[in-house]
């Protein structure tokens, strides 16, 4: 991962690596079953409706094709929300995402009670983030970083406002998610309080690599510090993904974006000098530079990508499936606590053949670092029945 800068999130953002490393290494190495310790980074995707219809979005035949009221349609309640927040560990730390988190008229609800007991980060386009609303994030900070509450906020820009626009399909939508991130801000500085920070995050695409130069300058001016740019993930686009053996997509199951390799490494070459000069901190991928560049042209070699996110993180889609990884179901909320789905067989079985390597369907995935060492081959086949987010 690149680093230009050196921001306070920068160095959180470092500590964050060092306890994932640290939670995960004893059972990855060792644990012959796979059996991880407690998780302790949850991703709460409390919906998957959304006010706007991204080109990339993994949801949008979801969102365009199905009536709002069945989108809605078997989503976790307010108090089966709650329930989940509260198996939650003492330590951990919580993200909820979407779909849009703000489309749920009780988001409020759950993120109180979140911000109560846990650490706390939400993902959001901020185009519903209204100076009310902001008035009342900032109101759920911790006094201190890194104390119980929401500490940061993660909003999605793509580009400069004619190509957000279109990119997100809204006129209108970057005006509006601008103002949010800045109604944060300046609620941040009237209640004096540190947190919640803010980071943009922003898909590398054909369609803005010619104002990613720009985005760091974008960010500056809204107040933002850290500027994450992630790769164009489309494994989702396969319908079957999470039904079946993620083993079974080869490359020709996975269409891999292609950018003139020249022409963005001029544009990312661009973006880091501009941030530079800025002071803005920009994330990149955790992987040789080389190989961002090898994603758009080709792609890279997954037999040096290793996850550990597997041995700490657990997903809780809309309606309650749970995943340790978007693309292996192990059970559902529904019918199982979280302490007993997080070390249930489906979860050790994924683990432990994901050791092997990473499947064709994990390109793109932030989620994945490098290893020098060459991993022992792809991930292995392994036994799946339940769908994915994507249809849980």
């Amino acid at each position: 991962m690149e680093y230009t800068g050196t921001t306070a999130q920068g160095t959180i953002t470092k500590l964050y690596q060092f306890v994932n490393r640290l939670h995960s290494g004893v059972p990855y190495h060792l644990s012959e079953q796979a059996r991880a310790f407690p998780p302790w980074h949850y991703f709460f995707e409390i919906t998957r409706r959304c006010n706007l219809r991204c080109k990339m979005c993994q949801y949008i035949d979801f969102l365009e094709n199905v009536p709002i009221p069945e989108q809605r349609d078997g989503e976790l309640t307010t108090e089966e929300w709650l329930g989940v927040v509260d198996q939650t560990g003492p330590m951990s730390l919580i993200t909820f995402t979407g779909g849009e988190v703000w489309v749920r008229k009780d988001f409020p609800t759950i993120l109180e009670r979140a911000c109560s007991k846990r650490r706390v980060h939400f993902i959001s386009n901020a185009v519903m983030l209204t100076d009310d609303k902001a008035e009342f994030c900032v109101g759920l900070a911790p006094k201190r970083f890194g104390g119980k509450g929401l500490n940061f906020i993660g909003v999605s820009i793509d580009g400069t406002e004619d190509i957000h626009n279109v990119i997100r399909a809204q006129k209108g939508a970057y005006k509006r998610s601008i103002d949010g991130i800045k109604n944060i801000v300046r609620w941040r500085e009237r209640l004096k309080k540190a947190a919640p920070l803010v980071h943009i995050n922003t898909v590398i695409l054909e369609e803005n690599l010619d104002v990613l130069p720009q985005m760091p300058r974008l960010a500056a001016e809204a107040g933002v510090t850290v500027l994450n740019l992630l790769t164009e993930m489309r494994a989702p686009d396969n319908a079957d993904l999470g039904h079946v053996d993620p083993g079974v997509f080869g490359p020709e199951h996975v269409r891999i974006p292609t950018i003139d390799r020249a022409r963005l490494d001029t544009a990312l070459q661009a973006t880091l000098k501009e941030a530079r000069a800025l002071g803005i901190e920009v994330r990149l991928p955790r992987m040789p530079y080389e190989m961002v560049l090898d994603h758009y042209d080709g792609g890279y070699d997954l037999d040096h990508m290793a996850c550990r996110s597997i041995w700490t993180n657990l997903y809780v889609g809309a309606k309650g499936g749970a995943y340790p990884c978007f693309i292996n179901n192990i059970g559902n909320v529904r019918e199982f606590s979280l302490k007993e789905l997080w070390n249930n067989s489906q979860a050790k079985s994924f683990r432990k053949n994901r050791r092997s390597g990473a499947y064709e369907v994990c390109r793109g995935c932030c989620e994945m670092e490098y290893v020098k060492k060459t991993l022992p081959g792809r991930g292995e086949s392994i036994s799946t029945a339940e769908p994915s987010p994507r249809t849980s």
